[in-house]
């Protein structure tokens, strides 16, 4: 019997140099002689692109919230898209899948019908103060500052990036809205006002993914400053939400056991999960 195998070749290029060999491009395809049933590769590529190609090609319902930046590489060949996705992330963030009914009413575990990209491992925490736009894959270097009066040209750069998040998070439309609300994770100085209104503003959005981010967004921002919205967020009508909130409820065991009983099944795992991971930390210790 042919050992079934999904392997990755995961190259995060961090030099401009390299870079420039390769032209960007996506590709998905099925291999049918290899005993392997699908194949992704991928050449200089945003993640975003990525994973919006293989949702266009598979139907496979792809939520995420923020992602890395930067370009990837990767060969990444499966039996399932549960391998695929894996494979893709390389263990750089949490997946969790929805599978659809079988024909007996229970959960078929062949092929995923919805996936969560949820935070990804390689997001810092919340900075202090002036942090800058987080980038996962390019390294900057020191920026040199200049004095002028009350603030340096740094500060009023960052400044200005910030109320620009905060104008788009307002936006028509809701994928700007989205992507600006992610944005602002990282933006301004912890215990910012006007970002926390804004983020709140978010929380009663119409649609369920600014409002996931949302919850993200303020959770990672103010800590158990953030549990009442959380706990509000467990009865959102979108499972989506209620997912989120789970994922950013960090080790709040008492929001976790709430979470356990809901009625959407890929919630109540995570929570289980959650829980779990919880109780073998302070049994560790």
């Amino acid at each position: 019997m042919i050992t079934r195998q999904c392997w990755a070749l995961c190259l995060f290029l961090l030099g401009s140099g390299i870079a420039g060999a390769e032209e960007q491009s996506i590709r998905v395809s099925r291999v049918e002689n290899t005993g392997s049933e699908l194949r992704l590769e991928v050449r200089q590529a945003p993640l975003k692109q990525v994973l919006d190609k293989i949702a266009g090609d598979t139907g496979l319902l792809i939520h995420y919230s923020v992602l890395p930046e930067g370009l990837i590489t990767a060969t990444c060949v499966g039996t399932t898209l549960k391998q695929v996705m894996e494979c893709l992330l390389d263990r750089k963030a949490d997946l969790v899948f929805r599978y659809p009914r079988g024909l007996s009413g229970g959960v078929s575990q062949s092929q995923p019908k919805e996936v969560w990209v949820l935070r990804t491992k390689s997001e810092p925490p919340p900075q202090a103060a002036n942090s800058s736009v987080y980038n996962t894959m390019v390294t900057q270097q020191p920026v040199m500052q200049k004095t002028t009066g009350a603030q340096t040209d740094t500060e009023r750069t960052a400044a200005d990036q910030t109320n620009a998040l905060i104008e788009r998070a307002r936006s028509k439309d809701p994928v700007d809205r989205a992507n600006a609300i992610s944005g602002l994770l990282t933006a301004g100085k912890a215990g910012d006002a006007s970002i926390r209104t804004v983020l709140e503003e978010a929380l009663l959005d119409n649609y369920a993914n600014v409002r996931a981010q949302a919850i993200s967004s303020l959770a990672l921002r103010e800590g158990n400053g953030a549990n009442a919205e959380l706990q509000v967020a467990l009865y959102d009508s979108d499972a989506a939400v209620r997912l989120m909130a789970v994922e950013s409820m960090g080790n709040n065991a008492a929001l976790l056991q709430q979470a356990v009983t809901d009625s959407d099944a890929t919630v109540r795992e995570l929570a289980k999960m959650r829980l779990e991971s919880l109780s073998n930390t302070t049994s560790a210790e």
